[in-house]
């Protein structure tokens, strides 16, 4: 995935290099040519959207958004990637998540589930996920990507950040609880979450990507020196097998479910 990376940076918008970390772990579960596969991205918007790395990849693409202006949406960070990779034939449409009709290879979300499901709503999680499998095809998979509690960046997230509006940022644990009756694998990426740093300033100042780059360097080093245990972004693929046989194994062996990744 090494020829895509920049896509998948541009792709992602602030904190580009942690995210797009998480983008590329995804990618590598799945076939370098999507040719033939339909994608849904869910919840895409203004200054981040990652339909442009699987039409890339040669998949049939719908881009979808909810609640807001379909112009800011084409005209944001969707159109400004795809022309800068001469990226075309992706399809943008207003879509609920809890209400749409379709069949889909891989279904995308970026930054989704934690507004969605504010105030830590694991059972309104739960409900979303299976809904989502249940519109996969048979060897189809959900790729989410999820903001990470870290504990020292927490108050500043409710303050400043997106935690301000209960948005949740996931544990690792919790996680792994809503997804336990399927076959998925979860991995964390970067500790040093600064995402609150672009709401409180304007989104669209590219200056502060030169300092999140910056710090995406020296966050991959503590990370090797401490090796801490919170992540800030937590990419997940999940796929449409409900998880009987790993289930059987850690009941007769006492070990837990596959969630892999760290």
């Amino acid at each position: 995935m090494n020829d895509i990376r920049p896509l998948i940076e541009d792709c992602c918008g602030w904190n580009r290099r942690t995210w797009a970390d998480a983008v590329s772990f995804a990618l590598s579960a799945l076939p370098s040519d999507l040719s033939g596969k339909r994608v849904l991205e869910i919840g895409a918007g203004k200054y981040s959207c990652l339909a442009p790395v699987f039409a890339a990849l040669g998949a049939e693409v719908t881009c979808s958004y909810y609640g807001q202006a379909r112009h800011a949406i084409e005209t944001g960070r969707l159109r400004e990637v795809s022309r800068k990779y001469g990226i075309t034939g992706i399809t943008l449409r207003e879509v609920d998540i809890h209400d749409f009709v379709g069949t889909y290879d891989i279904i995308v979300l970026k930054s989704v589930l934690g507004g969605i499901c504010r105030g830590g709503d694991v059972a309104k999680m739960r409900s979303i996920v299976r809904g989502l499998v249940g519109h996969l095809s048979e060897d189809g998979v959900v790729l989410t990507f999820d903001n990470g509690h870290v504990g020292p960046f927490a108050k500043l997230n409710s303050l400043l950040g997106a935690g301000r509006n209960r948005w949740t940022y996931f544990r690792r644990a919790e996680l792994d609880d809503v997804l336990a009756g399927y076959e998925h694998e979860t991995r964390g990426f970067g500790f040093l979450n600064v995402g609150a740093a672009r709401f409180a300033l304007r989104r669209d100042v590219e200056a502060l990507e030169a300092v999140n780059d910056a710090i995406h360097a020296v966050d991959s080093a503590l990370l090797r020196l401490f090796g801490f245990r919170e992540r800030a972004v937590y990419g997940t693929v999940i796929r449409n097998r409900a998880a009987r046989a790993p289930a059987a194994a850690a009941v007769s062996s006492g070990k837990p479910l596959l969630s892999g990744g760290v």
